[in-house]
Order: structure tokens, then C-alpha cells, then sequence
């Protein structure tokens, strides 16, 4: 029997009745023989098939093989029997086709072999059926699966505003709010003492998503931390200045770095480990805490209180 046509999921509805239909038929036809619809007699076949297939026997030594495979599907053919795993009819059909092997009648091996073919083909009509009834059940399965991803896919979309006034006032309102957000960055960065400015930098780059830049590989803001912490006098002068002041200082001279921080080699070499990562905060100034109507939904329920709270 050729497979019949595979049902998918848009057609599963229509055409899955017809199939439990005809599976339901084609069981009542072998309905109560033992090892059809399991496969035993099947296996039982393909070794007999394989025995008379390979029954070029002309030595010794092939004909002790020949004799011990006969034996061996003998036994379990037995076996099955006594287990009731194989029909009374069936066990007597594979028997007689072995017992004639034995004889080395091949050809009557095969005659009685052959048989079984309407049977076994009723069987494996049923299990095509079933088959092709699982496959069908599968794809509905799976695009039940996909329809539930697609939902759960859609409801996190932020539901679109009632009318055109609501979008401009939701759009006013994220504009107005990342006009004053940057703004007061922006006077953050050019008021607030480095000694306090660095390190709430530090600290809101580290995974806060804020939007601040983190210290890029190779840039290391931990000596101009220890610098700033220094509670000398002299240090003062550094600890005062902005974070727009520190960003001047690589332009001074030695000798004026010397003359109002004290050690200029010191002072040079922590902007010098820290400025890649200071550029990289001067260059998003403008964008750091900007949020977007078009963000994650998600994104900015963790984003909005992480600027809020840094301002």
C-alpha cells in the first residue's frame, strides 16, 4: 500500500476522521492475530528472507552456519509461540518455510514465505495509517506550539495609544524627558566635584542600564579612584575640578600639573589609564540616558527608574 498523503496541521480537521476510519477498517481485517501489528512477524520474515537469500552453501564450514542460523530463528520462532506473541497460523507458515530451507529447498522455502505477503502487507497498511495519523497530530501540536510563542510574542508589544493626541503627548512627553535628563547630565558633568562624579560613573556603567559607557578593555579607572581618594591637601585641587576639568588636564604641561597637583607623573599616568574610558563618556554625553519609544518594553521598565534614580 503507498503512504498516504501526510496531513498537516491546516488540513488535519478535515481529513483526520477519514483516517481514523480507515485504520479502524483495516485493524478489523487482522483483528485478533497476535505479531502483526507489533512487528514479530515482520522480523520473523526478513531473517527467513536473509536465510534463503544467503543459501549459496557449498563447504563445511558455510554449511554449519546455514544450519545454525535455521536453528537459531527455529528457536526463536518457538519461543514466540509458547510466549503467544505470534498467531498459531502464522508460527505454522514461518515453520513450514523453514523446515523446507532445512531441506535446502529454497524454492519451497520461498513458496511458503510468500504466503504471508497479504497478511503482512494488511499489517503494514495499518501501521502506514497510523503513522501518517501521529505525523498529522504532531504538526498541529507544533503549530500549537508556534501560536503560543507568536502571543506571548505579541503581548509583550506595548498596545498601540488610543488616538493620534496620545501619541503626540506620549512622544512630547519622552522628548521632554530626555531634553531634561541630558540636560542635567550634562550639569553633572560640568558642577559635580570628580571625587563624587567618578565614581557614581563608575558605578552606574556597571550593568545599571542607564546607558553610561563601562571602561572599555584596556582602560582602567581604579588609579584615578585611589588618586581622588587621597585626602591630602594638595590634592584638593584635583578632587574640586569637574569631570569636563579632568578631561583639560592632559593638555597641561609638566610643570604645570607639578606646580598645582604635586606629582605630575602620577597625575598623568591615572588620566592616561582612565581615558579611554572618560572619552567614551564625553562622546555619549548627549545619548547616555536618552530613552526611546521604540525600546523594549522590558528594557525600559528597568531603564526609566535607573535614570530616574541616577538623577
Amino acid at each position: 500500500m503507498a503512504a498516504p498523503e501526510p496531513l498537516t496541521a491546516d488540513t488535519f480537521e478535515d481529513e483526520a476522521q477519514g483516517l481514523l476510519e480507515a485504520i479502524a477498517r483495516s485493524r478489523k481485517k487482522i483483528e485478533g492475530i497476535a505479531g502483526l501489528l507489533d512487528g514479530t512477524l515482520d522480523r520473523f520474515r526478513e531473517r527467513i528472507d536473509r536465510l534463503i537469500r544467503e543459501s549459496e552453501v557449498d563447504n563445511w564450514r558455510q554449511v554449519r552456519i546455514f544450519t545454525r542460523d535455521v536453528d537459531s530463528i527455529a528457536a526463536d520462532l518457538g519461543k514466540a509461540a509458547k510466549d503467544h506473541r505470534l498467531a498459531v497460523r502464522l508460527v505454522a507458515a514461518l515453520d513450514g518455510s523453514l523446515r523446507k530451507a532445512r531441506k535446502r529447498d529454497f524454492y519451497g522455502a520461498r513458496k511458503a514465505w510468500r504466503k504471508l505477503d497479504r497478511i503482512a502487507e494488511q499489517g503494514a497498511e495499518v501501521r502506514l495509517l497510523q503513522a501518517a495519523y501521529r505525523e498529522g497530530y504532531r504538526s498541529v501540536e507544533a503549530r500549537i506550539r508556534q501560536l503560543r510563542a507568536q502571543v506571548e510574542r505579541l503581548e509583550k508589544i506595548p498596545k498601540a495609544p488610543d488616538s493620534p493626541e496620545d501619541a503626540r503627548a506620549f512622544n512630547e512627553g519622552v522628548d521632554a524627558f530626555n531634553a531634561a535628563a541630558t540636560a542635567s547630565f550634562l550639569d553633572f558633568l560640568s558642577r559635580t566635584r570628580a571625587d563624587q562624579a567618578i565614581p557614581l560613573l563608575l558605578d552606574a556603567s556597571q550593568g545599571s542600564g542607564i546607558g553610561i559607557p563601562a571602561p572599555p578593555p584596556r582602560s582602567d579607572p581604579e588609579p584615578l579612584l585611589r588618586l581622588l581618594k587621597n585626602a591630602s591637601p594638595q590634592g584638593e585641587a584635583l578632587r574640586s575640578r569637574s569631570f569636563y576639568g579632568l578631561l583639560e588636564l592632559p593638555g597641561y604641561s609638566d610643570a604645570k600639573l607639578a606646580h598645582v597637583f604635586g606629582d605630575a607623573r602620577l597625575v598623568r599616568g591615572a588620566l592616561e589609564d582612565a581615558w579611554a574610558w572618560l572619552k567614551a563618556i564625553r562622546d555619549d554625553e548627549r545619548r547616555s540616558l536618552q530613552i526611546q519609544w521604540s525600546e523594549d518594553v522590558t528594557m525600559l521598565k528597568r531603564r526609566v527608574p535607573s535614570v530616574v534614580g541616577f538623577l
